[in-house]
């Protein structure tokens, strides 16, 4: 027959601390083994010298009798499957900054903003990593609601990479099942130049009108600048502006006009906004990026102006 005793209910008992009752058991002063809910299991013979060497009444321990049948129950859980734990990779684990040196202290969950939603924080998010249960991560929609706003990483004493964590998480989505909206944008971003498919001539049209409203609003003579060589500044555009929001495109310009500012915007790949960095989509960020650049250099220009 086996007793098996919680180590705090033990440890009053007998007047010593519950590391004084681990460290005999390390010292095998005490013949015990570890058992489920913080306790121990004590054969009856031990659990009786214990008590005789102290003066304790065994009658004042709260403890449970464990027939063999009992432990082998134990030993299979209760006939209880266990869960499964995955194979650990290296997709979402390249830096060990993004999992091994977690202490799970829950600075990075009491920061998020969306902690809790779906049942999942950045503390949990790394655990999955950890424990090899990525794919759960992955199929997940919790990493597409992060803002990747970065208050997470802020605040863990580790310097634990969670953005870059969480970016990897949404590029290891197969594509068809990337919030449609997004990946959608960064398609058509790759194929007509700009998030929302303007067509160009459509946009150069734009241009022209809001110079001509300017000239006779405020600014006489005013012409948008396109393609013009050597400006000090290149103006990309966020494609919402010329779609729904046009007026907002006037306030910088007028702004550049008062300044005396030398600025263009570019005729072709305007787009000032990249969707493929919040997709994950390295490689279609990498082209985008891409673009922008080589108007830099097309154009000659020497400063670059993003619109977010």
């Amino acid at each position: 027959m086996k007793y098996q005793v919680k180590v705090s209910e033990l440890a009053r008992k007998l007047g010593v601390h519950r590391n004084t009752i681990r460290n005999w058991i390390n010292s095998n002063k005490l013949d015990a083994a570890p058992a489920p809910g913080k306790g121990i299991l004590l054969s009856e013979d031990e659990f009786t010298r214990l008590c005789d060497e102290f003066g304790l009444d065994p009658g004042m321990v709260k403890f449970r009798r464990m027939s063999p049948e009992a432990l082998a129950g134990k030993a299979n859980g209760l006939n209880v499957p266990l869960r499964e734990l995955g194979e650990r990779t290296n997709r979402l684990r390249p830096s060990p900054q993004w999992a091994d040196v977690c202490m799970t202290c829950g600075s990075c969950a009491s920061a998020c903003p969306i902690s809790g939603v779906d049942g999942l924080d950045p503390r949990k998010a790394v655990r999955l990593v950890v424990l090899g249960l990525e794919e759960q991560l992955i199929e997940s929609q919790w990493p597409w609601k992060c803002t990747l706003c970065g208050k997470c990483e802020e605040t863990c004493p580790m310097n634990v990479e969670l953005v870059s964590l969480l970016r990897r998480v949404r590029g290891l989505r197969e594509r068809e099942k990337v919030p449609h909206p997004m990946h959608k944008g960064v398609m058509m971003d790759l194929e007509r130049g700009n998030n929302l498919g303007i067509p160009q001539e459509d946009f150069l049209l734009l241009l022209e009108d809001l110079g001509e409203e300017m000239a006779e609003e405020c600014c006489p003579g005013f012409e948008a600048p396109v393609d013009k060589m050597g400006a000090n500044l290149l103006v990309s555009v966020n494609s919402k502006e010329p779609f729904a929001e046009p007026e907002d495109m006037k306030h910088w310009w007028k702004i550049f006009h008062a300044a005396g500012e030398d600025w263009t915007i570019p005729s072709v790949n305007w787009e000032g906004v990249n969707w493929a960095l919040f997709t994950g989509d390295d490689q279609a960020m990498k082209t985008l990026v891409g673009r922008v650049v080589e108007n830099m250099h097309r154009l000659e220009c020497k400063t670059l102006l993003l619109p977010e």
